[in-house]
């Protein structure tokens, strides 16, 4: 299901965990301008959700090596995967 997120919503970056799953963290990147996401039909996000987004539609919070990881793309067709609050 594509989705329109607007601009400056904040974003949380994915890392895998148990059993391979990804799951949110608490590293915060946000939207510069507003784009449009996959809604991925992933479970165990609490009250958020999986979405598929460009990787140049984010830009990050923090500085750190997952937040720069997931937005510093080498192409811009480069997606990555991050989580809103269900409610955006």
């Amino acid at each position: 299901m594509i989705i329109e997120v607007e601009k400056n919503t904040v974003c949380y970056t994915s890392e895998l965990g148990h059993k391979n799953f990804w799951y949110p963290t608490n590293n915060r990147v946000m939207l510069k301008k507003c784009c449009n996401a996959e809604k991925l039909p992933w479970i165990g996000g609490g009250n958020m959700v999986a979405i598929k987004i460009l990787k140049s539609c984010l830009m990050p919070i923090s500085l750190n090596e997952n937040t720069v990881d997931n937005t510093s793309p080498p192409s811009k067709n480069n997606y990555t995967v991050v989580w809103i609050q269900k409610n955006k």
